[in-house]
């Protein structure tokens, strides 16, 4: 999937990134090579094909249940009294062929700077700049002010910017939910791979694109450090799993959720629904989901398509034994949600129902095997509508982070200022564009008055006012003019001129110790001698046709200087009463316009590719002396250039 050749290169720049030895002194620079290949990461995936889904839902709406469901799986995600999400967890599902042992879960913690960046959040504090230590900003007074002191504590028992391996993290004290305490404060996010087994849930819908499920806390009311969590993840998601416990009332809400992805409102605690015998009471909940689906339609994006589905995990299961070895904590769980069962099962439908049938389908669904077959057809359905969309916009402020990081990084990096200046002055300097403009006109000017024809059209029309000649006679001289051959010698003059004027350019800024290669590296392109037959060929040829373009051209302009008709099929010939030189004069100069607007039309392209060259030239240079003082600003260039490369081509292909 995606474009392999970009893949190979983001996955070198990232295997270079990660073997990066950074200076340990600066808590910024660790932070910014932390975050950026995150960033590289997530761009490879991207581009790889991914299809992102994300399960958002308040403390207890049964989320980590629901997903255990959806996936088959009994060994993720805890759940039971308590076991409260505290952390962000990516769930990679790859297709396996049977039965395999639990998944390994790595933990990220965040880096120093990482973790005073949640701090500031945490306390609303606004200035990025702010140079307090973590142990300083837990002294400021703010309600949240305990919560980072427990950062400071976790970061005493996880430390920073750590792969913990999931025992390793609780050796340490640590944990991934809030129940074992709030050593989770300091992790970044948890991740793993979950093998899937083809048997059980088919991923070919996915189209050859990795599936990501990521599994964020449970939120509530006061949860700040939730709310944190939750907005640092901030990488856009396909569709969003939105899990809601409808029981106890018809007052529920959403999660918050971006407007991009696609939605499924997940209806959870189904066996706490008041009597959905009662057609009343049915009906006010199904009433209260609709409005939830259309809110959830109007807050979104045009395009956004939302689902109801509903899951029961007590429901899932024939039997008790069946359900305890799915949740052994909740062994009452089970027995008390079969009555509720019963009562759904004879539930007083509306046949127009304010959903539409969707609530009716996901419980029926429920009813079978708890519910994840039907949102499996929900995520399928949804999951390859429009996510170019998605990809696209994620790709985009991917590279802008990058270039973010990039630039934050080399602040903190011993650097090579001369070269930045160069670089700059480099990419400044409009000389090549002036250079082609004033060639062009000059040449273009040249070209066209140096003509014999136009001299002699002026004499014969002196010599009209006084009879000895006709209109025709004067205008005769400019019937031959070689419009072609005039065209053939401009290119030819321009391209010689602005070959020296590049190279004059190109030599100013790779000169003196700037210059790795030899000094008097030349600019690339077919402004330079070509070595072989086959492109002089091509070049001569391509000149042919813009020349016998100009000449079409000149050949409309003297047909109205005629008063003719355009068209050469018309057999009226209306010669004009009276032509005066002004007219032909104003012909001249239309003529030497377009000759001109060809010009640059014609070698803008070399110019600009020149540009570049010279460009990724001086980023090669930088690169390679900042190589003989240490590898880590060789590599952010690169990267940086890289990045900076991408945008410009998103851009132009934008454009």
């Amino acid at each position: 999937m995606g474009d392999a050749f970009l893949v190979r290169k983001l996955t070198k720049l990232a295997t270079s990134l990660d073997g990066l030895r950074v200076p340990g002194e600066s808590a910024v620079l660790v932070d910014r090579i932390d975050q950026l290949g995150d960033v590289l990461e997530r761009l490879r995936r991207t581009s790889e094909g991914e299809v992102r889904i994300v399960a958002l839902g308040a403390n207890s709406s049964l989320k980590s249940t629901a997903l255990r469901l959806l996936l088959g799986r009994t060994d993720i995600l805890e759940v039971g009294p308590g076991d409260i999400s505290a952390v962000t967890t990516e769930l990679r599902l790859v297709q396996g062929e049977g039965p395999s042992g639990p998944p390994a879960y790595e933990i990220l913690t965040l880096t120093e700077e990482g973790a005073r960046r949640r701090a500031r959040r945490l306390l609303d504090i606004e200035d990025d700049d702010d140079p307090r230590t973590l142990e300083e900003l837990s002294r400021t007074p703010h309600q949240n002010a305990p919560l980072v002191q427990e950062m400071v504590e976790a970061a005493r028992q996880l430390g920073y910017g750590e792969r913990l391996s999931k025992q390793k993290l609780l050796d340490r004290g640590g944990s991934l939910n809030f129940r074992d305490g709030r050593g989770s404060a300091i992790i970044a996010r948890a991740r793993a791979d979950v093998s899937i087994p083809a048997g059980v849930w088919p991923l070919h819908w996915a189209a050859g694109r990795s599936v990501v499920i990521v599994d964020t806390p449970g939120t509530h009311p006061g949860g700040v450090l939730e709310d944190v969590i939750a907005a640092e993840m901030q990488s856009r998601a396909h569709l969003a799993l939105l899990t809601v416990a409808c029981g106890g009332g018809t007052a529920f809400a959403t999660p918050r959720v971006a407007p991009d992805p696609h939605c499924v409102f997940v209806a959870t605690r189904l066996d706490d629904v008041d009597n959905p015998r009662d057609p009343h009471s049915l009906g006010a909940l199904e009433t209260a989901i609709a409005a939830m689906v259309r809110d959830l339609g109007a807050q979104g994006r045009p395009g956004r398509e939302t689902r109801v589905g509903a899951v029961s995990g007590p429901w899932a299961f024939a039997d008790e034994a069946a359900w305890l070895a799915f949740d052994p904590k909740n062994p009452q769980v089970w027995k008390g949600a079969q009555p509720a069962k019963e009562v759904w099962a004879a539930a007083a439908w509306d046949p127009s129902g304010a959903t539409g049938g969707q609530l009716r389908a996901a419980v029926t669904g429920a009813l079978d095997d708890g519910g994840y077959r039907h949102l499996r057809d929900l995520i399928e359905d949804l999951a390859n509508k429009d996510t170019a969309h998605v990809d696209t916009q994620e790709f985009e402020r991917l590279i802008e982070d990058g270039i973010r990081l990039i630039e934050e990084a080399g602040a903190h990096f011993p650097t090579e200022a001369a070269l930045e200046l160069q670089e700059e002055a480099a990419r400044q300097d409009a000389r090549p564009i002036e250079d082609l403009r004033r060639i062009s006109r000059e040449e273009a000017d040249g070209a066209v008055y140096a003509a014999d024809a136009w001299t002699k059209a002026r004499l014969v029309l002196e010599r009209v006012a006084t009879g000895d000649r006709t209109v025709t006679d004067a205008l005769e001289p400019l019937q031959g003019l070689d419009v072609e051959a005039l065209c053939l010698r401009a290119l030819d003059k321009t391209r010689d001129e602005l070959t020296a004027a590049l190279a004059h350019w190109w030599a100013s800024h790779t000169s003196a110790e700037f210059a790795v290669p030899a000094p008097g590296s030349a600019p690339p392109g077919p402004l330079t001698p070509e070595a072989d037959e086959l492109r002089r060929e091509l070049r001569a040829r391509a000149d042919g046709e813009t020349a016998a373009q100009l000449a079409g051209m000149a050949k409309r302009l003297l047909h109205q200087l005629a008063g003719r008709p355009r068209g050469d099929s018309d057999p009226v010939r209306r010669p004009a009463p009276r032509v005066y030189f002004r007219q032909v004069a104003r012909a001249r100069e239309e003529l030497a316009r377009l000759l001109e607007r060809i010009l640059v039309d014609t070698f803008e392209p070399d110019v600009v590719r020149t540009q570049k060259a010279l460009s990724e030239l001086l980023v090669e240079q930088r690169m390679e002396l900042v190589n003989e003082e240490g590898g880590p600003v060789a590599v952010l260039h690169q990267i940086g250039a890289e990045l900076h490369r991408l945008s410009t081509a998103r851009a132009g292909s934008a454009s």
